[in-house]
């Protein structure tokens, strides 16, 4: 071929490659964006770069340096239609890596921006190591590198891992266990990184370290925490541990500065620790052990309240001559002088002991005092301890807590031969009963007859059914207590082929008798009683079955005498008839000559200052022979009966007059089972009972609660204070008074008419006794005490509420006589509860007796009742309420005593 047309074939095949090149889009061509004009830049983007000294090549000659991920542009620009070649003129180093290049090369037809260039680590194998400083040369250390391939190191100088690092290359020198004996800490200086190469570095410098503690003392408290600023490391101490060491988990490097704090006190019980001055902080340079944490022992008080405390005479004044000493733990004495709260003046630890006990009784009163809730351990403060020293406290003395009913019978108890020794308690009971007669003898020992109920056990062939009775006991006392005999039942007289005393036994162990031989008297119930001036014991009507009695009977109580028991059943004694009853039951009354009271049954009595006895109502036969609600009123003596007022026929109502008005046509209603006391005045005082109001006619199944006097020398009834209607319900104080409203000392107790004051402060506020009465009542229980005050105690009638047939009441009453005769007094609500039908709380049966201030008879009427020599208030059986209301309402053969203040 010709030169010529060889050139020309060169240039038609390039022309035809540049005009496919441009058209066809195939790579190599470029991308990007600017003009058709060129020149046109060369760019990209890096990733993955983690080394240094990556330079980029562009056409053989333009260098671009590297040094970070991202974008990238080459400083010289191509023309248009030019080519561009990228390449990677010096890889990476430290670490090597390798890096390509995509969509490197081209012809540029506008700005290059898709060049991507990836950078990859190579690959190395390098070992691990470096200098080891400071270790002891008796201990160890532990090295891991990447949480693995341990290293163990015993002396110092240059260590080497033996696995070595491959792949990422990364390692991470950490120490794993630091050395011991002695405790050391070592650091790692260098130890973390990526190895292009063999390291040699990593740097282990070792020095002595200490632990920080110390002692806690005192701690009973959870959730102390302390805490080391130094790393501030917290540490829990647990208060079962008690008095103890303790020791920071973390140590530290000799020549630290640490300080514990108390980062959380204590609590349950709280507590207020402290770190003793001087021992909280320092440099470490050895085992720290002298941190001294101390916690201040929780105390509490030890005390309570007394209650019952006689206080000094005439007005029960706080007591002076420091004679009533307590101690606590046979120490820690305290002087107590009245009644309310006491507290020791030494607290106890939390977890100690206490037992608080009398070291000295108080010279004010002869009762000893009983102690509630008096030892234990230490957990609060202890505030709950009683010491309850008797006055204004119901006591039960003997008989049982439960009711005698159809389904649960309960019989009298007495042994058939008398004991070698005396139980305690007392075993000795009548047995359950209601309207016995009852008096006190000269001795102050109280005696008990018949009544209804259940007799004695022992018989062959025991009644189910109550029945009414004909046995006599005394209650003989001694110190603060008595004991039940049956009278003669062990009286060795013979009679045939048996003996007095047998057959006293064998009488009480039957009921209906129709009294012979040396239980002459008829059985009975409701019997009106007096005792003479010499101690004999008077009886006088009653009722038996459905029908009434007017025969009078005395006894010779003056025969006996003293507190031995063996007087009283060693002889049977002797019953003699008086008069009455000789045509035998339901006798009418004779109002004029020759004048004597009809049969009845539950009518008032009382003996005058002169020894004479008095008689009110009832319920029986008049003198024009009806049956009914009687209100004459009759006196017995000189051996004869004198009609004194009221009327011959039953069934009356009352006339009332002015209130505090004497008055000859006054006169209450026709009533029984009433109340009654004798003043010192020669006045004869009546209060409620069943029976004839002031409405006419008068109010059927009428209840009352009117108090009335009777003044002797005028022949006089005055109405004093009351309802004049019947059926009223009781009128309660805010709480009940500890006695009467002449009680104004009690030792300074609370629960005073008049309040309590100390140092110009209320301790206690007054309780207003203005508008107090109780409700009507019949079958109630009263005594007059030493001071004259008139005491009345439940009945069968209406509470606050005005509860009525099962209404069984368990209230304590006083009433003090104003000084003006006629003028009301003053009724005072003392214990018990203002709603009817309630349990009695018995607490414990022994001797020495316990007094509790929460302990009453449950509710009752027609219970026999005394006042002793002691002046303390005697209470015996009756219908009502036993200890559980599973039993309810029944016949009762408890005794209960009640010990009021002395003013």
């Amino acid at each position: 071929m010709k030169a010529a047309q060889k050139s020309l074939l060169v240039i038609s095949v390039t022309a035809i490659l540049l005009l496919v090149g441009a058209c066809s889009g195939v790579p190599g061509g470029s991308t990007g964006t600017g003009t058709t004009g060129g020149p046109f830049t060369i760019s990209g983007s890096i990733t993955g770069l983690a080394g240094t000294g990556l330079v980029l090549l562009n056409n053989g000659t333009t260098q671009l340096t590297i040094t970070a991920n991202g974008s990238f542009v080459f400083g010289t620009t191509v023309t248009s239609g030019g080519t561009y070649l990228v390449t990677v003129m010096t890889q990476p180093s430290n670490p090597t890596q390798t890096c390509a290049v995509t969509n490197g090369s081209g012809t540029a037809t506008a700005n290059v921006t898709n060049i991507t260039v990836n950078c990859t680590t190579n690959p190395v194998t390098a070992t691990i190591g470096g200098t080891l400083s400071g270790l002891v040369a008796t201990t160890s250390v532990i090295l891991q590198n990447n949480m693995g391939d341990s290293l163990t190191l015993t002396a110092n100088g240059p260590f080497t891992f033996k696995t070595p690092v491959t792949g990422a290359d990364v390692y991470a020198v950490t120490v794993a266990t630091q050395p011991l004996n002695p405790n050391q800490i070592c650091t790692v200086t260098g130890g973390s990184g990526v190895a292009t190469a063999n390291v040699t570095n990593v740097a282990v410098n070792c020095v002595l370290s200490y632990s920080i503690g110390g002692t806690v003392t005192g701690l009973v408290g959870t959730g102390l925490i302390l805490q080391n600023s130094s790393d501030s490391e917290q540490l829990t101490i647990s208060p079962a541990n008690g008095n103890q060491a303790f020791t920071f988990k973390n140590l530290v490097p000799t020549g630290t500065v640490y300080t514990v704090t108390i980062f959380a006190e204590p609590t349950g019980p709280t507590q207020a620790c402290v770190i003793t001055t001087g021992t909280g902080s320092g440099t470490a340079t050895s085992n720290v052990t002298s941190v001294a944490i101390v916690c201040p022992a929780v105390t509490y008080s030890v005390g309570g309240n007394v209650v019952g405390l006689a206080g000094n005479p005439p007005s029960n004044g706080v007591i002076t001559d420091n004679s009533f000493v307590i101690e606590n733990n046979l120490g820690n004495t305290l002087i107590i002088t009245e009644n309310g709260p006491f507290t020791f003046a030494t607290p106890e630890a939390l977890d100690d002991q206490y037992q608080v006990s009398i070291f000295h009784g108080p010279s004010t009163q002869d009762e000893g005092c009983s102690l509630w809730n008096y030892k234990g351990v230490v957990t609060q403060t202890i505030s709950n301890i009683v010491i309850d020293c008797g006055h204004d406290d119901w006591t039960w003395i003997n008989g049982v807590n439960m009711a005698a009913t159809l389904s649960q019978v309960e019989y009298g108890q007495f042994p058939t031969s008398a004991p070698t020794t005396i139980p305690n308690p007392f075993t000795n009971s009548p047995g359950p009963r209601y309207g016995s007669a009852a008096w006190t003898d000269k001795s102050g020992n109280m005696w008990l007859f018949g009544g209804e109920g259940w007799e004695l056990s022992g018989n062959s062939t025991p009644d189910t059914l109550f029945g009414d009775l004909n046995d006599l006991w005394v209650c003989v006392l001694s110190a603060d207590y008595c004991q039940w005999q049956l009278v003669g039942g062990y009286d060795p007289t013979v009679d045939g082929a048996t003996t007095y005393g047998a057959e006293i036994i064998a009488n009480a162990q039957h009921e209906n008798q129709v009294g012979s031989g040396v239980t002459p008297v008829p059985p009975r119930l409701g019997a009106a009683s007096w005792t003479d001036s010499s101690g004999n014991l008077w009886l006088f009507g009653g009722s038996q079955d459905v029908h009434y009695r007017n025969d009078m009977w005395t006894f010779n109580a003056s025969a006996y005498g003293g507190y031995n028991p063996a007087t009283y059943t060693g002889s049977v004694g002797q019953w003699t008839r008086q008069s009455g009853g000789s045509a035998g039951f339901d006798q009418i009354g004779v109002y004029g000559a020759n004048a004597y009271p009809g049969a009845r049954t539950n009518a008032l009595t009382w003996t005058d200052a002169s020894g004479n006895f008095w008689m009110f109502g009832g319920y029986g036969w008049d003198g024009a022979g009806t049956l009914g609600y009687l209100n004459d009123l009759w006196e017995y003596t000189g051996g004869k009966w004198n009609f004194v007022s009221g009327s011959s026929l039953a069934n009356q109502s009352g006339v009332y007059g002015t209130p505090g008005t004497a008055s000859t046509t006054n006169v209450p209603g026709g009533r029984h089972e009433a109340a009654g006391w004798a003043d010192a005045n020669g006045n004869l005082w009546l209060f409620g009972g069943e029976g004839e109001d002031s409405n006419i006619p008068a109010t059927a199944n009428g209840i009352l609660n009117d108090l009335w006097f009777y003044n002797i020398a005028s022949n006089q009834w005055t109405y004093v204070v009351g309802n004049t209607t019947a059926n009223q319900t009781g009128i309660y104080p805010a709480q009940t008074v500890v006695g009467p409203v002449s009680t104004t000392g009690a030792a300074s107790t609370c629960g005073l008419s008049v309040g309590l004051m100390s140092g110009g402060n209320v301790i206690c506020n007054s309780v207003s006794l203005t508008g107090a009465q109780p409700g009507s009542r019949w079958g109630a229980a009263s005594w007059v005490d030493a001071g004259g005050n008139f005491w009345l105690f439940g009945g069968w009638g209406l509470d606050s509420t005005g509860t009525n047939g099962n209404g069984a009441l368990n209230d304590l009453w006083v009433y003090t006589p104003n000084s003006t005769p006629g003028t009301p007094g003053t009724w005072a609500w003392v214990k018990g509860s203002n709603t009817g039908s309630q349990n009695g709380v018995y607490g414990s049966e022994t001797r020495p007796y316990y007094t509790y201030y929460i302990w009453t008879p449950g509710g009752r009427s027609n219970a026999a009742h005394w006042v002793d020599i002691h002046g303390q208030l005697w209470l015996y059986g009756g219908e009502g309420y036993d200890s559980t209301s599973t039993t309810g309402n029944g016949f009762l053969d408890d005794m209960w005593r009640y010990l009021p203040y002395q003013d």
